[in-house]
């Protein structure tokens, strides 16, 4: 059995008022963990607060809730995130005494000694599916799953007129993602134990720092578990998938990049990171006649090298992730070109891009 599931209790007449001895480490792993599940703004009530079940503290911003268990806690009520993280950050202690007061949780720390205010009744808006997670079968998942998500997902469009293109579709043995350029398809060792769904994008960057282990799938929730209980629960989007299985079938001539363009990748890296909150650092690459330039640019700056290889077809250009380029070329070099895409293919991965001609200078 993997850690413990959520657990909602009503305080019993009495409990208030008494002392929980907390091991300060145990929660401040707890509330690291939960932390990405903390909204920016509080446009959803107590989104920004860490709220407290029983023995797990939980965080929801209406995309995603995460949930970890800490060790002889016994608490019900939410306190604002940044104050209590920022002040147990400052606590040399091992233990601390928790206790709570009417409307506020007192946190001794040896001499020290801080009041912060606690709202006895949570308002989080977690729907009946999160409320009765204790009550779902988990199931295991693939080994690879997390290496099949960190590849596919810088892959997803950031454009919300196609929602379906913003998250990967996860079915049987494949997880896929395309933003209508680039599809990439990885190929599971073993199928999926729960039918098909569609994670958003922006949740899965949160998800893949967490080392899962298992899965349960319900109506409008995908939820997860690590080995030492924490639960990763994100919303799936209800609409269709594209076919993309007619895109992927290719043919053309081969060719190879040569071993110069993983150190060009590298500087291209600088100028193509952007502080535009989920945007890829992307660059262009253009195949030309015994050269291969690269080029990238942000608010910084711009970038641009040529690296010599040998190639006589027609020049061509498209655009990818700089670290999804980079991690590609670790695995494989050469690829199919056709007339208007570029295929890659590993052991047990499929990746194409769209392809432009180049305009004459």
């Amino acid at each position: 059995m993997l850690g413990e599931s959520f657990i909602f209790r009503n305080k019993k007449k009495g409990e208030e008022g008494r002392v929980m001895k907390i091991n300060k480490n145990d929660l401040q792993v707890a509330l690291e963990r939960v932390r990405p599940g903390l909204a920016t703004r509080e446009l959803i009530d107590q989104a920004t607060s860490f709220a407290f079940f029983g023995d797990r503290v939980v965080t929801y911003n209406d995309e995603i809730s995460i949930s970890h268990p800490v060790k002889k806690l016994n608490l019900e009520g939410a306190v604002k995130a940044q104050a209590l993280y920022d002040f147990l950050g400052r606590v040399k202690k091992d233990e601390i005494d928790l206790e709570q007061e009417q409307n506020q949780i007192i946190i001794k720390a040896g001499r020290c000694r801080a009041g912060l205010i606690f709202e006895q009744e949570v308002r989080l808006p977690l729907d009946e599916e999160l409320s009765k997670i204790n009550s779902i079968k988990w199931k295991e998942l693939p080994d690879d799953f997390l290496e099949a998500l960190k590849f596919c997902h810088p892959c997803c469009s950031a454009d919300m007129s196609r929602p379906e293109l913003t998250c990967l579709y996860i079915q049987g043995n494949q997880v896929e993602a395309s933003d209508s350029y680039r599809i990439v398809r990885y190929n599971l060792k073993s199928f999926m134990p729960v039918d098909s769904f569609l994670i958003p994008a922006t949740a899965v960057r949160n998800l893949i720092k967490y080392d899962v282990k298992e899965i349960a799938k319900g109506q409008s929730w995908v939820h997860f578990r690590t080995a030492d209980g924490t639960i990763f629960s994100s919303r799936i989007y209800l609409g269709e998938y594209v076919n993309t299985a007619p895109y992927l079938e290719i043919e053309g001539f081969e060719f190879i990049f040569p071993k110069e363009i993983m150190e060009v990748l590298e500087r291209a890296h600088v100028f193509s990171k952007t502080e535009i909150k989920n945007v890829i650092s992307e660059a262009v690459i253009e195949i030309g006649k015994n050269r291969i330039k690269v080029s990238a640019k942000n608010e910084s700056g711009w970038f641009e090298e040529a690296v010599r290889n040998v190639y006589d077809g027609e020049p061509i250009k498209f655009t990818v992730g700089v670290d999804f380029l980079r991690d590609l070329f670790s695995k494989v070099r050469n690829c199919l070109i056709s007339q208007n895409k570029i295929c890659f293919r590993g052991t047990n991965w499929v990746h194409v891009v769209a392809t432009s001609v180049v305009e004459a200078e």
